[in-house]
């Protein structure tokens, strides 16, 4: 009970620190959009042969969910995690009565929920005026709890995938260049940001299959466009499920190994 009222006074905490940046938010919210809306406007106006599995409208609805998903899915841990060991504000961490990492946790989550009070209007907006090139007959609402499902555990992955390479920041002074070779350049190619996992060559597509990537974006699409059948959805799980549990481990082990090492002033 008392982590649970801690939790959510710096759960409260965080969306007021938010709140006061909006405008850093609104610009954020932009970065986030435009990207995925340039890259749609190059496929929609690329001829497309009778091999791809998409359509146009199928680009445009994937493209409209890729902001929404790529921020539920989003983790801040690998940002905030070394300046906490570099400053020392880690040591305050470490003496507090509830897990030392889950302050990042909760500021990346509420982070991720403020950043739904663009995002939802802008793609209510944007499916509105789209909406004679959209089409929704492949809707069911069936799908729509298997959808949060796999956001949610895309979540969890990612967060555990942040978290392992935010965590190398007891030994290395800066992760960025290595977060962004494993968790932005190969995430934005293997995971359909940049092209919707289904639509590459087969080769590559069984490979981006296994690999963790896809489970943080593109796979939810996947399922809510009904694009999977119930054999591929509960292959997806299961591949997600693995690496979640890989990268939770990994999590631990650099954890243990770090806070030995660990040493602070300030903070």
């Amino acid at each position: 009970m008392f982590y649970l009222k801690a939790h959510a006074a710096i759960f409260k905490a965080y969306l007021k620190i938010m709140l006061t940046y909006r405008g850093m938010m609104l610009l954020h919210m932009f970065r986030v959009v435009l990207m995925p809306l340039v890259i749609a406007t190059a496929w929609l106006s690329i001829e497309k042969v009778d091999s791809n599995p998409y359509k146009n409208s199928d680009y445009l609805l994937y493209y409209l969910l890729v902001p929404l998903v790529m921020n539920l899915t989003n983790s801040r841990s690998v940002f905030k995690f070394p300046v906490s060991v570099r400053d020392g504000t880690l040591s305050r961490e470490l003496i507090k009565p509830y897990p030392p990492l889950m302050s990042i946790v909760i500021e990346s989550f509420s982070n991720n929920l403020q950043m739904l009070l663009y995002l939802v209007p802008f793609t209510l907006i944007c499916t509105f005026l789209f909406q004679s090139h959209l089409d929704f007959s492949f809707l069911s609402f069936k799908f729509f709890p298997i959808f949060i499902l796999a956001v949610f555990f895309g979540a969890l992955l990612r967060m555990f995938i942040s978290g392992s390479i935010a965590l190398t920041g007891f030994w290395l002074e800066d992760v960025t260049t290595l977060n962004l070779l494993l968790n932005g350049s190969i995430w934005a190619l293997l995971g359909g940001m940049i092209i919707p996992v289904a639509t590459f060559p087969e080769k590559i597509r069984h490979i981006a299959e296994l690999l963790p990537y896809r489970y943080m974006l593109s796979f939810p699409i996947e399922i809510f466009s009904g694009k999977l059948t119930n054999a591929a959805i509960y292959k997806g799980f299961s591949v997600m499920l693995f690496w979640t549990i890989v990268f939770y481990f990994t999590a631990r082990f650099i954890w243990k190994r770090g806070i030995k090492i660990y040493s602070a002033y300030g903070g």
